[in-house]
């Protein structure tokens, strides 16, 4: 959010110090530079461009709702994961007199997977790439443990839960690969970039009743669309997380603190 701030208020401060200097007239022999165009007549053109860029950032806001909950529900799948594998080690094997379900249950492996499971899980979400090739092998992992409960005759339900909510998560992780890799549509930011421009070069040339009116009009005017533009762009892809949380990210709390108390769970 600091950024986009930044970058908002520079474009402002450079649109307001041009703005200055158009004020002096130094650029349109016989009249001033910034009373070509009356601002009550530019009042329409200005109303269109926010209306047309609330547009494009109410369709936006659409996939990042969304985005948002794909970390809790990928926390909540991992810990339904852990009771499950928790199960298996705890209930009674459903046959006692097969050699592998005399065997006893190793305890440190449910721990390793999921561990390396979710410390991938978050790699993977927080890297640039976000490569599905190497993200879905390591879910893989946790099909491995239900193999491994089937094999010593652990609780079916346990070895079914694992299962089910393994293939839940990797469609959470789908929709959130689905939504980082998709940019929003090229001819539509081709038009939110062609109205900030003309708005500011509209306002250069707009005639107002004070110089410091004109002033502040038009950094303010020129800080609210640049911050509108920087936000859509942030909140297209709510899962690039390369360079610091921001605002227009993901939370990955969820993730993080099941990760944290992953070990108490297998005390």
């Amino acid at each position: 959010m600091k950024k986009m701030i930044f970058k908002s208020v520079l474009v402002a401060a450079l649109m307001v110090l041009i703005k200055w200097v158009l004020v002096g007239g130094f650029f349109v022999p016989g009249e001033h530079a910034f009373s070509l165009v009356e601002v009550s007549d530019a009042g329409a053109v200005f109303t269109g461009a926010f209306f047309v860029v609330g547009l494009l950032l109410a369709g936006i806001m659409t996939d990042f709702k969304e985005s948002e909950k794909i970390p809790g529900e990928i926390a909540c799948n991992l810990e339904a994961i852990q009771d499950w594998m928790l199960l298996g080690l705890k209930a009674p094997r459903s046959n006692d007199k097969a050699e592998k379900a005399k065997a006893e249950l190793d305890k440190n492996y449910f721990y390793n997977t999921l561990s390396h499971v979710t410390d991938q899980i978050l790699a993977w979400i927080k890297s640039n790439g976000k490569k599905s090739q190497e993200l879905f092998p390591v879910l893989r992992k946790l099909n491995d443990s239900a193999y491994y409960l089937a094999e010593h005759y652990a609780d079916k339900e346990a070895v079914k839960g694992i299962q089910e909510n393994t293939n839940v998560m990797r469609k959470q992780l789908t929709r959130a690969y689905i939504i980082s890799r998709t940019d929003f549509l090229a001819p539509a930011y081709a038009l939110m970039y062609s109205i900030v421009v003309g708005i500011n070069l509209l306002l250069l040339v707009c005639k107002f009743k004070t110089v410091g009116g004109a002033l502040i009009v038009t950094g303010l005017v020129s800080f609210v669309f640049v911050y509108l533009t920087s936000l859509v762009r942030g909140l297209d892809d709510p899962f690039e997380l390369t360079f610091g949380s921001t605002d227009t990210e993901v939370d990955l709390k969820p993730i993080e603190r099941f990760r944290e108390r992953l070990k108490d769970g297998f005390q």
